[in-house]
This record gives structure tokens, sequence and C-alpha cells, in this order.
């Protein structure tokens, strides 16, 4: 961060390279990532609300249905008015939400504020991989998604240790306040990407969809909403007119797209199958992969016998390896190809979710790291390979949509891992216990098995496209 206020400061034609703007995109964009910080204060924030502790999760729902919604819609406008004006308002409105929730003074506050929070993430990370690729030649596509991702993951990585310290400081509101600075620099260094990454090609001068856009984020809040609403103490009577409404909303929607000339997605490009199964495995990969940071921290805490700041740093391993793995990508896809690489990239995953479920009862830390590292550089070789063959799929018109599609399948894919993988796990320890085993035996049980499951979801998707992979059809 140091080092970029120093490049704000120097010649602007200078600092104009790809390098230093894609550290200034990269700095902007990673308002979303350091959003894992919060998780850090949900103990903090349930005690001075005086919640119950399931009422917490509903910080995080408000604010991944705001941003996972309103993620193609902002895309589609980047396209349209510039990605960089849609990036800049994102920033702006950020700086609001982040003070709004640090000086929140009841939890309804708190959670609308962080509903716009989750407005302004999607303006930025809609358009925020548009801005990065613009800054290089169209050949270097690939490196610029590469280190894209893998600022990301960095900021991943300190997530967790910023918010930690700020809490310290300045309470649980200072997961808030930590970013302020942040965000106040990037807006700062953004001139400095040069007016060319402004421009709006005549391609893209087309009307924005305004009713289509209400009608995609309206029926995709929704969805995401449903796996919050389905549990035992509400029944399905509150989450089936809620699931109604999200199918009317799409089916509308898509009626819409088949009627326009202008359409969020090619219609050749909408019927290609290949193009379809790339965006199924982006939700299926993170569909398994949300298994990690959901339930690895149960089995580091219970039977490693690990403190909060040891998990901490076993998982700041795991993102360090999705960075590692992001930053590999570029030498890969030009050497194999992005369906190739993103083909391995699922094996590399399925190797790290099997070591995982094979962990000792015993402590054993070099198994635990290299099997967290061996995932983490797996998931962050997919994202890049699997952005890479969205991103050439559509035409460079639609660069905002097609980044904003690759957030949103990750979306989907955290969101549904989210409600099913712990729910399994709770069934499956409990039935344990019921058979009779011991508490801390029956977790381990627990814990093999869905990791395998969800090492078996992935190995059985990518084993029944394998064909169309290997065809080049994706």
């Amino acid at each position: 961060m140091a080092a970029l206020a120093l490049a704000c400061m120097n010649d602007s034609d200078h600092s104009r390279s790809p390098a230093v703007g894609l550290a200034i995109v990269g700095l902007g964009a990673a308002i979303g990532p350091l959003d894992f910080a919060v998780t850090v204060a949900f103990p903090a924030i349930t005690k001075a609300f005086a919640l119950a502790t399931s009422d917490i999760r509903w910080v995080a729902v408000w604010y991944v249905v705001s941003y996972g919604s309103l993620m193609l819609a902002f895309g589609a406008l980047g396209d349209r008015i510039g990605h960089l004006r849609v990036f800049r308002l994102g920033l702006v409105l950020s700086l609001v939400a982040y003070v709004c929730c640090a000086l929140a003074p009841s939890y309804p506050w708190l959670l609308a504020t962080r509903a716009l929070q989750g407005v302004a993430v999607a303006l930025t990370l809609s358009c925020g991989p548009a801005l990065a690729i613009a800054l290089f030649d169209e050949r270097m596509r690939t490196r610029a998604l590469s280190g894209y991702a893998s600022i990301a993951s960095l900021a991943a990585v300190v997530a967790p240790l910023l918010g930690g310290a700020s809490m310290a400081w300045l309470g649980w509101p200072g997961v808030y306040w930590f970013r302020v600075p942040i965000v106040l620099l990037a807006l700062a260094c953004l001139p400095l990407l040069g007016p060319s990454i402004g421009r709006i090609s005549r391609a893209a001068r087309q009307p924005f969809d305004l009713t289509g856009s209400v009608l995609l984020s309206a029926g995709v809040a929704m969805f995401l909403l449903l796996p919050a609403l389905l549990r035992p103490d509400s029944g399905a009577w509150v989450a089936a007119p809620v699931a109604l409404a999200g199918g009317v909303l799409m089916f509308l929607f898509v009626q819409r797209q088949r009627a326009s000339d202008a359409p969020f997605l090619p219609h050749a490009v909408v019927r290609d199958g290949g193009f379809i199964i790339a965006n199924l495995s982006s939700v299926v990969m993170q569909f398994a992969s949300f298994t990690v940071p959901l339930i690895v921290p149960f089995y580091l805490t219970r039977i490693v016998g690990c403190g909060p700041f040891a998990v901490g740093v076993l998982l700041a391993v795991w993102a360090i390896g999705a960075m590692l793995g992001a930053s590999l990508a570029t030498r890969m896809v030009s050497a194999r190809g992005a369906r190739s690489s993103a083909f391995v990239s699922a094996l590399v995953v399925l190797v790290g979710l099997i070591g995982m479920a094979l962990w000792p009862d015993a402590t054993h830390y070099p198994f635990i790291v290299a099997c967290l590292l061996c995932h983490g550089v797996g998931i962050g070789l997919f994202q890049v390979a699997y952005s890479d063959l969205v991103v050439a799929a559509l035409p460079p018109s639609s660069r905002g949509v097609a980044g904003s599609l690759t957030m949103v399948t990750r979306t989907v894919g955290i969101v549904l891992g989210a409600s099913a993988w712990i729910g399994l796990l709770q069934a499956l320890e409990s039935t344990g216990v019921a058979a009779g085993l011991a508490a801390g035996h029956a977790f381990v049980q627990a814990f093999d098995r869905v990791l395998l499951s969800a090492a078996a979801l992935v190995l059985l998707f990518f084993v029944l496209t394998h064909r169309r992979w290997r065809r080049g059809d994706v």
C-alpha cells in the first residue's frame, strides 16, 4: 500500500504502466475480499446488539444477496456508460457504507447499511476485471486476470489480520473503519489510470435495459435469499413464496432477453452448451470448495486444538495457495490453454479435498498445510482459467457482463455451499452420536464424509463433462 501511495505521487505518465494500473484497480477491488474481516467481529457484534447466535447470519445474508443480485446488471451498465465510471461510483458509495456500518446505533441499521455496502461492492467488482483487462494488450488478457485474482487472494490473506488488529483498537466497528483509508487511496489514484481506460466503444453504446436489469436482479435476489429461509424453525411456507416469485421473475427476464436485440448475453452464447457447462463448473467448484473455510475451522479447533490465531494462520495458508495458483495461471493457460488448465485445476482441488478427508485425529501440521496449500492452488488456478474462458466467449463490448458473470457463479456456489455443507455435517455428526460413537469420533467421521462428498461431486461433474472439455467445446 505504501508503494502504491508513492506511485500516486510520481509523474502520471510514469504511473500509467499496466502493472501500476493493475495495482490501483486491485486496491479498489480489494474491498470485496477484505470483507472476510467482518467474520472476526461476529461474536462482538452479537454481544453488542444482544442478538441470538443464529441472528448474526443476516449480517452476511443481506450483504451477499445485495451484491450477488446486482452484479450482472451493473456489469451491463458499465459496458454502456463506462467501466471506470461505475467502478468509481462503487468506491464512493463504499465510503458512505463503511462509515454508516461503523456508526450503526442498532442492528436493523447495521443490516440496512450492509445491504448498501453490497450495492457498492457490486458496482466496484462488476467492472474490476474489465478495467484490469483494458490496462493490457489483448494478448496479455490472461496475465491481467491472473494479476487481478492474485491481488484479491492477497486481500483475503490479510483481511482477518487487519480485522483483528482494528478490533483491538476500535472494537467491532474497526472492521469497517480500517477500509476507509484504503478506499480513499484507491480513489486518489484512479486518475492515474489515464483517460483511455474510461472510453466506451461505439459497439457498447446501446440503451441500458433497466426493466430487464430489475427483473434479473430481483429474481437472483429471491434465489440467493432462499437458503437463509430454509430452516427447520420456519418451515417451507416462508421459502415457497420466495421461490415462486424468483421463478416468475426469471421467466419474465428470459422472455424479455429472447425478444431483445441487445441482450445481456448474445443469443448464440446462451445456446452454447459448452459455455453453459463452463459456468456450471464454476458453481460446482465453488460449492465443493466452500467446505474448506466453512468446516475446516471446526476440525482445527475441536480435533487439532488450535486457537483462533492458529486457525487464522492455517486458513491464510489456503488463501496463499489460491494466490500462488492465480499467479501460475498465466504460464499454464499459455502452455495448455484455458480449457485444459481448468480441467487440471479440478484434479488439484480433488486431491486437496481427499487429502483433508484423510487428516489423522492426531496433530500433523505438515500434512494439514500441504492439503490446504494444494486445494488453494487448484481453486486459484481454476478461477483464472474459467474467467479467461468466459471473457473469450463474449465480445469485447461485454467485458463488464463477462467479469460479473464469473463473480455471480462464484457467489451462487458459495451461498449454496454455506447452507448445504454445515447442515450435512451436523446431520452426519448427530447420526454418529446416536449410533454410539464418541462426540469427537462422530465429528471426525462426519467431517471426512462431507469432504469426500464434495470431492465426489467435483469428480462426477468433470467425468460427465470430460469429452466436451477435451474436444474444446467449452
